[in-house]
């Protein structure tokens, strides 16, 4: 109930109000003049006498109905400034960004939004500065890139006003709308427009294709250029006096944009301040490597890694957060800053994009003509002290005494690549003195390296733009120090002051960054001045309407404005935007001569000529700004400088000027005594020789560098080449011997598949033979063996009977054959040894043998015709030996090897054999026959184990009884019974034996083709006439000794690694056999169990 009451009695009390005062009258028109009326003062900010408490009171709105839009909701009475109430229109919508990679695409119109509250700014577009706010937006779900937003501010009542749209910049990778604010500029009768664009590779990133076009920011302008021209009307703007004024990356985009002939009718003048397209530092020449180097840092596939393209890269750019991609971004700006001005890139202008802005590099846009409407044009005096003051580190770390290579730092942080040339003699033609040029220092350089940078990033730019214009354009120089820096907040390393620095002229037209928008009186002054010809600029295309004051240029060097310090004239005119030096290429260009004419008709002559320009400055008697708000208007001169009349006068007059001043310097010439004349000719004379002879020493050292510079370039080059052959050898190298080494073990892999399958064919055969030997030696000898007959039991015919006796008996023979050939082969390796170790008498004296005398040879030989022609085949006979005794062994081995076999096989089929068990025998009498029969053949196998044993102590009995030792002999001993182990897989000895024997022979067969290498590479040793210097001859030398080390290292690690590979494989042949042999023997050693019948307890 209370609270209803209370309202009420606001409601009668306002009633109450009302009725008594006397109307308010707000003149929505208010002009300036109302400020001479002393009667009465209208006061639209001061509250009303009701509002006890304002803090409850909410903002009013100004509201405007926009059919495209929407019914829009501003604040009312945003500011107060030159005593009227300004609105403002903040966060307005003109186009909408898609989400994934449509956000580095062209954005779309934002269409009808209904209702609009435009009373907060909205955020500005992603930038690495404020990652931490992105990042916290993003966590919170928000559309950190919903952002093409723009700010208008009109004054309230506002009708048909000329518009300035001010479109931010720096660098094209930070910044917003929040700079331009109306403070100074809405003193005038005008609106202003700020707009958000997108920065960074959101802006600039491109492949050049439709999914990465490039220029994105360019399309943004576009579109709110669009947007303003269909909405403008409604908020009090005139659509058709619309300037466009850029700062730094803003210019240079408000001119890209012109130059691309898309935004012709959009505005009607264009004020670009520090900044143009056709410089060099916001062009990227390489937006593909700009691309790979993005996508790297942001953890993309590269789009030449994949065989789909661009595709992946894409599906990486869409997937990651806004965040991550400004992480990315900040990433590659501090990294590759360092390394020069091509390694930058993702914030620049690339030409050739998808959307078609930059068809052409925008310098030769520029020269082609194309349409440019009017402008004001102009820079800092010290605008390229942001990018030296970055590098500055890098100059000091030089300490050369050479002032190239500080011009090369600047250079390439500055400068095409194909431009430093050009860039660097102009400089020391132009800048340095000859002095500098070998005892600089960066005290003595910084300035020059400063005013470099100046002419190369933004005054050559604005001299080769206004060249081929053909609307009218007004040059200025800003070169005043105030008391505030636009980056005043970072710290100055170099070793002076700077006058005016990159975006200084912009605190002066709007009050940003806040630390700097208290200006002091003469601040603030000069900003009225420049605010006002801003303003004037924008109104009737004219910055000054006041004669002599700012002309337009006549040429692209002049005449130019220039804001100073003085306190006598803070605007003087200027003829030349160069500082009398031209900028290289144009210097045979000399603009036509300009006479400006002041109050007394004292001329400003300017002499030029190709390479250099004097100027003799003149004060100015009078101020034209001084006491600029009450200065009246000055009536027009009859003449205009464009009148043929006029420009014959002016000419006719700095020709009479030059004829008095060359008459003058005549006068004088002849005054002076004769004497000092010669002496100064003298004087002048070894001064030019001694400036021609440090040239030419100069020019001699430069070539001499260069020189070596070649030459270390070249070596170089040389070896890289060669170490990518010796690489590519390498490899080719390694490739074969991994093939040779795949054939080898496939090779080796058949062979020992075809032996297994060999050795299990014989098994097989060798046990088809046992069995049925066993059968046969089962039976009793007069007891015929059963056969089965399918159904019952009978016994074999007196033909089968014949068989097997004949079959005995051949068995029979051929063990006879056998015996009967070892004794021989036994037989003959005792001789063999006899004849070798021979039977000579024994020294008694001291047990060794005398040598043969020559008698005793020839008695010899003649009594041994045979044994002294043996004597001269020596080595035929010990071939036929040697192949004998291989062929011995073999024999043996393979005899062995069947011996085993038969034991285990013997011992398989005993254990299997249904005779071990009297279960399985039809009568008891069959089990004791076969018990007999096993007993008897073990009793054979034990009898010949004896012989076999007693013929090896014969054989090493007879060894031992000679006294002397035998001679040294590579050949194998016959393997004997003894010497055989069970655990030795001697069939696998064997193999290896016979590879170690093919390969001793095939080293033998290659040994003429190494002898012929060894002749080859002395063929090839290097030789001192062969080079041109002894250093060559030890370069090569040492490469060619390198190369054979390195050739040698490989062979020895390729050696190691095949006998690495051997002993592996031996080493797992041994556990294979060893765990054969523990098989075998637990088979032949484990328990027998036989069961007793009853009958025989």
């Amino acid at each position: 109930m209370q609270p209803l009451l209370l309202v009420l009695a606001l409601c009668a009390a306002q009633v109450s109000a009302l009725s008594v005062g006397s109307p308010t009258d707000y003149n929505d028109d208010y002009d300036e003049d109302a400020r001479a009326v002393p009667s009465w003062q209208p006061e639209p900010l001061k509250p009303a006498p009701w509002q006890a408490e304002p803090q409850y009171a909410q903002p009013q709105e100004a509201v405007v109905q926009v059919p495209e839009v929407g019914q829009i909701s501003g604040i009312r009475n945003f500011k107060t400034i030159a005593n009227r109430p300004v609105n403002a229109f903040l966060g307005l919508r003109y186009a909408k960004v898609g989400g994934g990679l449509a956000r580095f695409q062209a954005a779309q119109p934002a269409g009808f939004q209904g209702r609009v509250s435009a009373t907060v700014k909205s955020p500005n577009c992603a930038q690495f500065p404020e990652l931490a706010r992105l990042r916290d937006s993003e966590s919170r779900g928000e559309n950190v890139d919903d952002c093409l937003t723009l700010d208008i501010y009109a004054p309230e009542g506002a009708r048909q006003l000329p518009v300035l749209v001010f479109v931010h910049g720096e660098m094209l990778f930070d910044g917003g709308s929040e700079e331009a604010q109306p403070d100074y500029v809405l003193e005038k009768d005008v609106l202003l427009v700020s707009v958000n664009y997108r920065l960074a590779p959101f802006g600039f990133l491109s492949a050049l294709t439709d999914e990465l076009p490039g220029n994105v920011a360019l399309s943004d302008l576009h579109l709110a250029l669009e947007w303003l021209q269909r909405n403008l009307v409604h908020f009090g703007g005139n659509p058709e006096q619309v300037t466009l004024v850029g700062q730094a990356g803003g210019a240079t985009l408000a001119h890209a944009l012109t130059l691309s002939g898309r935004a012709t009718k959009l505005f009607q003048r264009l004020i670009l301040q520090s900044g143009t397209a056709l410089n060099p530092y916001l062009i990227d020449e390489d937006p593909q490597e700009t691309l790979n180097t993005f996508a790297s840092l942001a953890r993309c596939p590269s789009p030449s890694s994949t065989p789909r393209g661009l595709a992946p890269l894409y599906d990486c750019l869409g997937r990651l957060s806004t965040s991550q991609l400004v992480a990315a971004f900040e990433e590659l700006l501090l990294k590759n800053e360092a390394y020069g001005r091509s390694r930058l890139g993702g914030f620049k202008l690339v030409v050739g994009d998808a959307l078609g802005y930059l068809k052409s590099d925008p310098s030769i846009l520029a020269r082609n003509g194309s349409v440019t409407p009017p402008l004001i044009i102009g820079a800092t005096k010290d605008a390229s002290s942001f990018i030296i003051s970055r590098i500055y580190d890098q100059i000091a770390h030089l300490q050369s005494r050479n002032v190239s290579d500080y011009i090369d730092v600047v250079l390439r942080h500055t400068a095409p690549a194909g431009e430093h040339a050009k860039w660097k003699q102009w400089a020391l033609r132009e800048i340095f003195s000859p002095d500098q040029e070998h005892t600089a220092s960066l005290q003595t350089v910084a300035n020059g390296l400063l005013e470099l940078s100046n002419y190369i990033l933004y005054r050559a730019p604005v001299i080769n733009t206004v060249r081929d214009l053909k609307e009218p354009a007004y040059l200025y120089i800003f070169d005043y120090r105030g008391q505030y820096h636009r980056f005043g907040h970072l710290s100055n390393p170099l070793p002076f002051g700077v006058d005016a620095s990159l975006s200084d002229d912009s605190v002066y037209l709007f009050p940003y960054p806040p630390e700097a928008s208290q200006l002091n009186p003469l601040d603030r002054s000069l900003s009225r001045a420049l605010v006002t010809m801003w303003v004037n600029f924008a109104t009737t295309g004219v910055p000054n309407p006041n004669p002599g004051v700012w002309p337009q240029a006549t040429s692209e060097y002049g005449p130019v404005l220039r804001f100073t310090n003085s306190r006598q004239n803070a605007l003087e005119l200027d003829p030349h935007f160069g500082e009398g030096i031209y900028v290289p290429g144009h210097g045979s260009r000399s603009p036509k001569p300009v006479i400006i004419a002041t109050p007394n008709n004292a001329p400003i002559t300017t002499t030029t000529t190709t390479t250099t320009t004097t100027t003799t400055r003149r004060p100015y008697a009078v101020n034209p700004y001084a006491n600029w708000q009450s200065r009246p208007t000055q009536q027009q001169s009859n003449w205009h400088p464009a009148d043929p009349e006029y420009v014959r006068a002016q000419e006719a007059r700095q020709q009479q000027f030059i004829r008095e001043r060359e008459q003058r310097w005549r006068e004088q010439q002849q005054r002076r005594p004769p004497q000092q004349s010669r002496q100064e000719q003298e004087a002048r004379q070894q001064q030019e020789e001694e400036r021609l002879r440090q040239q030419r020493e100069q020019e001699e050292r430069v070539r001499q560098q260069q020189e070596q510079e070649e030459r270390v370039r070249q070596q170089q080059e040389q070896e890289e080449r060669v170490r990518q052959q010796q690489e590519q050898e390498e490899r080719v190298r390694q490739h074969k011997e991994r093939e040779q080494y795949e054939r080898e073990m496939q090779e080796r892999e058949q062979r020992e598949q075809q032996e297994r399958e060999e050795r299990e064919r014989e098994e097989r055969e060798r046990e088809e033979r046992d069995r049925e030997l066993q059968g046969q030696d089962q039976q009793p000898d007069n007891v015929p063996a059963p056969v089965d007959d399918g159904d019952r039991w009978s016994y074999p015919s007196y033909e089968d009977e014949q068989q097997q006796r004949e079959q005995q008996e051949r068995e029979e023979r051929e063990r006879e054959q056998q015996e009967r050939e070892q004794q021989e082969r036994e037989q003959q390796e005792r001789e063999q040894q006899e004849r070798e170790q021979g039977a000579p008498e024994e020294n008694p004296d001291d047990g060794r043998l005398p040598y043969p005398s020559y008698d005793q040879f020839s008695r010899d030989d003649n009594e041994n015709p045979s044994e002294s022609e043996s004597g001269n085949n020596y080595n035929e006979e010990q071939d036929r030996e040697e192949q004998q005794q291989e062929q011995l062994r073999r024999e043996q081995q393979e005899r062995d090897y069947r011996l085993q076999q038969e034991r285990e096989q013997q011992e398989r089929d005993r254990d299997n054999q249904p005779g071990d068990n009297p279960e399985d025998q039809q009568a008891y009498e069959d089990y004791v026959r076969a018990q007999e029969a096993k007993n008897a053949e073990e009793r054979l196998y034990a009898e010949e184990q004896e012989r076999e044993r007693q013929r090896q102590e014969q054989l090493h009995q007879e060894r031992h009884q000679q006294p002397e030792e035998p001679q040294p002999d590579e050949r194998q001993p016959y393997p004997s019974y003894e010497a055989y182990e069970p655990d030795r897989n001697y069939a696998e000895e064997q193999e290896r034996e016979q590879q170690r024997r093919d390969q001793v022979d095939q080293e033998r067969d290659q040994q003429p083709g190494e002898d012929q290498g060894e002749e080859e590479a002395d063929q090839d040793e290097l030789k001192v006439e062969d080079f041109p210097t002894y250093e060559a001859y030890l370069e090569a030398a040492t490469k060619l000794r390198e190369k054979q080390e390195e050739a040698e290292r490989l062979e020895d690690e390729r050696y190691r690694a095949q006998q690495e590979e051997e002993d592996r494989l031996e080493a797992e042949r041994q556990r294979n056999s060893l765990r054969q042999f523990s098989q075998l023997r637990n088979l032949i050693n484990g328990p027998q169990h036989v069961k007793l019948l009853p009958r025989q307890q």
